[in-house]
């Protein structure tokens, strides 16, 4: 696997650090994944869960968003609008780079990541979307720093039932005409059931869900990050264009 590092402009004249991770031995339009990660986590932590995918053929694009990892900032001072506008920065790098072939553009996203993904997915073209345990925040707040939320007020939020009348990402799932890979953690500390429970009520088309036995939250626990990677591997290989 071959990993180039870029720097993916922002409309403000900032970059985002970046990685293009791709199999050399392919040549000619290739399809692309776009590779979202988690809150307070890393691009670092995906090439490894991304690589099978790579090995076969696709193209795939990491990024760390303002706040985190290799681009870094102030976290506090980010606000989910700023993260998505990241996101959507990443997903035109990615359909610009030169041997993209754009009739088949995957995102996937875990955790915050996955809630991200739905938006990009409602703002871009996307032909497939992988989610792994989900988040799900309020619609308030929207544009204020994502840690100005109340962690009391999410948790709350997440143990009661929402729609895609109340709730931007599910309105965007529900949206989404597509293929679908849904991941859920059986033994997830942090995104509760009700929340998996809205997102499938949502989606609004036949899918693929797939319940990682064992896993936790963050695929942590011994085999279960081998779990999901076998898990999306497999999900491609009998989900191709």
């Amino acid at each position: 696997m071959q990993t180039t590092n870029v720097n993916i402009p922002l409309s403000n004249g900032s970059t985002l650090k970046g990685l293009v991770l791709q199999n050399p031995t392919f040549s000619g339009k290739r399809p692309v994944i776009l590779v979202i990660h988690g809150w307070t986590s890393a691009m670092a932590r995906y090439p490894v869960r991304i690589e099978p995918v790579v090995e076969a053929g696709h193209i795939a694009v990491l990024y760390d968003m303002r706040g985190h990892g290799e681009t870094g900032g102030d976290l506090s001072l980010f606000s989910r609008q700023d993260h998505l506008d990241d996101c959507l920065a990443a997903y035109d790098f990615m359909v610009n780079l030169p041997n993209a072939d754009t009739s088949d553009i995957s995102v996937f996203g875990s955790s915050y990541g996955g809630y991200m993904g739905t938006l990009v997915a409602q703002a871009r073209k996307v032909d497939k979307i992988l989610l792994k345990a989900p988040a799900l925040y309020p619609d308030e707040g929207w544009n204020e720093p994502k840690l100005s939320q109340e962690q009391s007020e999410v948790t709350s939020y997440r143990l009661s039932h929402h729609t895609k009348e109340n709730n931007k990402a599910l309105k965007a799932i529900s949206e989404f005409q597509g293929k679908i890979l849904f991941m859920a953690c059986e033994l997830d500390q942090e995104v509760p059931k009700q929340v998996m429970d809205d997102y499938r009520e949502a989606i609004s088309i036949k899918y693929d869900y797939e319940l990682l036995k064992g896993a936790d939250h963050a695929c942590k626990l011994p085999g279960t990050e081998k779990l999901m990677i076998d898990t999306i591997d497999n999900w491609y290989k009998t989900n191709l264009k």
